[in-house]
């Protein structure tokens, strides 16, 4: 599945330089336990868990947001909303995962909006500038007006 989403080869940045393999830093981590996920239209909502998100349960939740965008049966899922209101500290391979996710979904048309952000985790996203790609929003409604708004 997550070859799909993330290409064959996610081995090397464009300077040649290897990146974490976001397959088996997932393995690491259990998918179960870090998130709850729900479905608004073609949206996935992921609230997570944890209150510190590394790299491993990065790659971990991509993993299942990647299963979830893809559900059999059900129209693919276009955007991804992460409720990160127990979330208290990501360090930065967990930004990079994050990033990396973006990346791929704007290929494929879609967003991903952050809502419910603790103030040092907001910080994080101001001062390096990420907040210019990643919406934050105060509430979940909002957080899917911004991600579907902002593809049409």
């Amino acid at each position: 599945m997550l070859s799909r989403l993330f290409g064959k080869d996610n081995s090397k940045k464009p300077g040649g330089a290897p990146l974490p393999n976001v397959e088996s830093m997932a393995s690491q981590a259990s998918q179960s336990d870090l998130a709850s996920f729900d479905r608004f239209g073609v949206t996935i909502i992921a609230t997570l868990k944890e209150r510190t998100l590394s790299g491993n349960e990065a790659a971990a939740l991509v993993v299942a947001l990647t299963d979830r965008l893809t559900e059999p049966g059900q129209m693919p899922a276009r955007h991804v909303v992460l409720d990160l209101q127990n979330v208290e500290y990501m360090d930065s391979a967990c930004i990079g995962v994050l990033v990396e996710l973006l990346t791929r979904l704007q290929k494929a048309g879609g967003r991903v909006a952050l809502v419910n952000t603790a103030a040092n985790v907001e910080c994080l996203f101001k001062l390096t500038r990420l907040d210019r790609l990643f919406p934050i929003c105060r509430d979940v409604m909002r957080a899917i007006e911004a991600v579907e708004r902002q593809v049409a």
